[in-house]
């Protein structure tokens, strides 16, 4: 049996015990974000009633709405600290608690959790950017050069396939911080600075372990979005990496 194989065994068997809260716990996170999206939406649909001249409203919307969107995205950011952290100890005690979900909510926790959330926001934009530069020159050239090519077939079909690539490199970069934010659960008093350097520490030579298991996951992401319900393939997809992580954890303080 291959290490992922274990992996997925494990969590399995850790989610039959606490399907409900897994739910739940995923719910939690997802309904303010649902809410802020929401609440943008009708902003943007007002503001566009009551301008009427279009090249302003959507100057307003862009200017104004979506940064006040990204920015109470990030106010509330540690409630996924909190999701993760929920996922990681249960890889230990096999219970998920819904009150680890607002733990980072908690008196001199929530500053540190934006700290470290915007520093790995900074860290992965600049990659997150040249690794879709493809993707997006070719989008930028199809609309300004050949408006008969933009929107056929053949467009769709290279826009695919560098989508899929930049993904694909987005993931494999992504790997070198695989841990960061189990360090973060198990070391509460870390700052941000200590998590980064003990994730480094912890993913030397196993960013290749981390990316196999998540492309693992590639069949069940897809039936997620064709047959499976996402209810169930998130939480299976979280549990496994949190399992990775703990096992990762404990070989690395063995070699030390």
């Amino acid at each position: 049996m291959s290490p992922e194989a274990i992996v997925k065994t494990q969590a399995r068997n850790i989610l039959k015990q606490n399907y409900v809260k897994a739910i739940v716990a995923m719910l939690i996170v997802l309904l303010p974000f649902y809410m802020i999206d929401g609440a943008t939406t009708a902003i943007s649909c007002a503001i566009m009633n009551l301008i009427s001249n279009e090249e302003i409203s959507t100057a307003v919307i862009y200017s104004i709405g979506y940064p006040v969107e990204l920015i109470a995205g990030y106010l509330l950011s540690p409630v996924i600290n909190g999701y993760v952290r929920a996922y990681y100890k249960a890889a230990y005690t096999n219970s998920i608690e819904l009150r680890d979900v607002f733990y980072y909510f908690g008196a001199g926790r929530y500053g540190n959790a934006l700290s470290l959330n915007i520093r790995v926001i900074l860290r992965m934009l600049l990659p997150v950017l040249v690794l879709y530069l493809p993707l997006i020159i070719f989008e930028t050239v199809s609309v300004n050069l050949d408006s008969d090519f933009y929107g056929s077939v053949l467009y769709n079909d290279f826009y695919f396939i560098l989508a899929v690539l930049s993904t694909i490199t987005t993931t494999l970069y992504a790997t070198r911080y695989f841990t960061v934010f189990t360090v973060s659960a198990d070391n509460p008093q870390f700052t941000p600075s200590q998590v980064f350097a003990y994730n480094k520490y912890i993913m030397k030579y196993r960013t290749g372990s981390a990316a196999k298991l998540i492309f693992s996951f590639t069949p069940w992401l897809l039936l997620g979005l064709l047959v499976l319900p996402l209810l169930y393939v998130i939480p299976y997809m979280t549990q496994s990496l949190c399992v990775s992580a703990k096992w990762m954890t404990k070989a690395a303080l063995e070699e030390n």
